[in-house]
């Protein structure tokens, strides 16, 4: 295992917000009058069905595992919970539930999470002499994608344009399940650069965005982060003065 050498003021600092973190997470700690809460089952209302449960048993848990996050997410109780709660209590949500299907175990936790967020349904890549080729990325159907995709979590800055910044999130938890998986916050930041230049070179409408680079530094801090004080979420991050305004490099 990588050791880290942190300053003690900086272990200070993660041992605070990882005391605080359980109490802001919560939007209520207790259910809401008509007994919604964030904890909510999302296969509840799908039934029982033989079919179901032979299609469950036989397919990969990493692929039934994200299918549950996703239909967390697109669930219509997401959506009441993040108009009452905000965007950031939302955010954090995603990561809670992937915690807890995953076990927590928090690396698999944060992979579930980037398959959450993932707001492309495809990819369209540019190649020499030949067409584009539009390459597939989360293999749900049309509905099911266009459901999640507008619940995802959008107002996540003070400059998050008109469109939103759903496509941040895929960024923030992708470079922290990398600085997490390695216990190597260079790495995350080597990969996250290389993919925003990959975008910009390959990827039909990608640019080598700034914006996109912050986000991936938040989120390689929060993974490095989590070796150390396992009850940090992602608000701690996406929102701390420093961290929402600098540098990408």
């Amino acid at each position: 295992m990588m050791c880290m050498r942190l300053h003690p003021i900086h272990i200070a600092f993660l041992l605070t917000i990882g005391a605080l973190s359980p109490l802001r997470a919560q939007c209520d700690d207790t259910p809401s009058p008509d007994g919604l809460t964030w904890d909510y089952d999302e296969t509840a209302r799908e039934g029982f069905s033989i079919g179901g449960f032979l299609r469950d048993t036989f397919t990969p848990e990493i692929i039934t595992d994200t299918k549950t996050i996703r239909a967390y997410v697109r669930d219509e109780r997401f959506r009441i919970l993040t108009k009452r709660c905000g965007e950031m209590r939302a955010v954090d949500a995603i990561y809670l539930k992937a915690l807890k299907i995953a076990d927590y175990q928090i690396a698999r936790a944060l992979f579930l999470s980037v398959m959450a967020v993932l707001e492309h349904q495809e990819v369209e890549i540019k190649f020499p002499v030949v067409e584009s080729v539009k390459l597939p990325l989360t293999f749900e159907e049309d509905s099911l994608f266009q459901a999640r995709f507008n619940n995802l979590p959008s107002r996540l800055y003070p400059d998050t344009p008109p469109e939103g910044d759903r496509d941040k999130l895929q960024h923030f938890f992708a470079s922290a399940y990398l600085a997490y998986a390695t216990e190597s916050p260079e790495l995350a930041r080597a990969s996250g650069n290389a993919v925003e230049w990959g975008e910009a070179q390959f990827v039909v409408g990608g640019a080598d965005d700034p914006r996109d680079k912050r986000s991936n530094k938040q989120g390689e801090r929060f993974g490095r982060d989590l070796l150390i004080v396992k009850t940090l979420l992602p608000s701690d991050y996406l929102t701390l003065p420093g961290f929402r305004q600098g540098d990408a490099k």
